[in-house]
């Protein structure tokens, strides 16, 4: 199977899909997720519009504080 590459917009393939699921709780339980300000900061980096709270909320894990470590 060659390299994938995702297109901005276009829904993953069902078998990407569940595999980038398994990457990001596997992220998620060992590191915690982002806060809404950690998005805040990629969007900006990336020159993206904010699309608002709710809907990072919506597709994201998204934690209310961040860790200490």
């Amino acid at each position: 199977m060659g390299e994938f590459e995702p297109e901005p917009g276009v829904p993953l393939p069902p078998e990407q899909k569940a595999k980038a699921d398994r990457i990001l709780a596997e992220r998620v339980t060992k590191n915690g997720a982002p806060t809404l300000e950690h998005y805040r900061r990629v969007y900006a980096a990336c020159d993206l519009g904010w699309p608002g709270d709710e809907e990072i909320r919506r597709l994201y894990p998204v934690a209310e504080t961040a860790l200490s470590r």
